[in-house]
Order: C-alpha cells, then structure tokens, then sequence
C-alpha cells in the first residue's frame, strides 16, 4: 500500500511546476531554462492580450452587425398582407404557433406579390398579417437584426476570441516543447557518446 504523500501518487500538475521552475540543479540543461521562460512568457503574453483581442473582436463583431441592420432595414420594410383563406392547422395535429396560409401583400415599391405568410390559427380569410418584404422585390424576407442580436453576435465574437488565444497558446507550447525536446535529446545523446566509453572501461 502506498502512502498518499508518495511520488507516485503526486499529480503531472505538481511535477510540471517543480520540473519548470528555476533553480541550480546542474542537470539542468539551457533548453531547460529556455523552456521555462518561454512557457511563463507565453502564457503571461496570453493572459494580458486575450482581453484585448476579446474586446476588438467583440467591438468588430457589433460595429458589422450594425452595419448589416441599417443596409437591411434601408431594403425591407413591414408590409400588411392580406389572408386570401383561412389559417387552419392540419388535421389530426395540434394547433402550432403560425399556420402558413396563402397572402397577397404589395411592397413598399409597389411590387403586388402573392405567397404563403405564418399566420396564427384561426386567422379568418381577409384577415391583415405584417410580414417583412424586400422592397425591390417585393418577396418575402426576414426581419433585420434586432440590437439585441447584434449584442448576441458580440458576445460570440468575445468568447470565440478568448477560445482561440487559449488554443493559440497551447499550439504555441506544443511547438515549443516539440523543438526544445528534440534538441534536448540531441544533447543528451551527444554527451552519451563522450561518456559512455569512459562509462562502459569501469569495473564493478
């Protein structure tokens, strides 16, 4: 039975921070120590710039949100079409929010079109719906962005923002401990090869 205090009960966090912290062990390399400035550097460029890049990609994501909201409110307009038969729901399935139900509606333009609009159940034939319609066309189009959406895509933005500098750092690690192991490695096997001949004319 193992104590709990052991070294093989001890957790890869605890050995990875006392493996990279600095000190005076004379088995440490100068790609040890390259590697433990490297990894608290990124990290520390990481933590302070994520807020920033969370913030410009949120300011980004809601400037062209609002941008996209006046370009489709300058081109679609609420219109009131008119119900050329009743809203009924289909038989044998509970009634939905909106029956689509044949219209007749004219653009802001005064293009006449006809078409399906969503309609609530029971809707008499004659009844007006407001749909939103292109007005060049004079088609059926959906609503602009609200400013709530826009806030909605901001907020995407900021946490897609914060994600990919976090996997940017770790990408950045993976790179960096690739490099440095094979160099260490490399070290390694180069001073085996000065001391393993000395090593192996011992006698036991």
């Amino acid at each position: 039975m193992r104590l709990s205090g052991s070294p093989h009960r001890q957790g890869w966090l605890s050995r990875t921070i006392r493996g990279a912290r600095l000190d005076r062990n004379p088995l440490r390399r100068v790609t040890d120590r390259v590697q433990t400035c490297l990894l608290a550097g990124l990290f520390i460029v990481t933590v302070a710039g994520a807020p920033f890049a969370a913030q410009a990609a949120g300011r980004a994501s809601y400037t062209a949100a609002l941008r996209a909201r006046q370009e489709q409110m300058a081109g679609r307009h609420e219109v009131r079409a008119t119900l050329s038969a009743s809203a009924v729901a289909i038989d044998g399935y509970a009634p939905t929010t909106y029956v689509f139900t044949p219209a007749r509606w004219t653009s802001a333009a005064g293009v006449h079109r006809s078409g399906v609009v969503p309609a609530k159940p029971g809707s008499l034939k004659g009844a007006a719906v407001t749909v939103w319609v292109d007005d060049a066309s004079g088609y059926l189009d959906s609503p602009p962005l609200t400013l709530a959406e826009a806030a909605s895509q901001a907020d995407a933005a900021m946490v897609g923002a914060i994600a990919g500098s976090a996997l940017t750092y770790l990408a950045a690690v993976g790179v960096a401990m690739s490099v440095l192991r094979r160099r260490r490695m490399a070290a390694w096997e180069a001073d085996w090869v000065v001391t393993a001949p000395a090593w192996n004319r011992q006698r036991w």
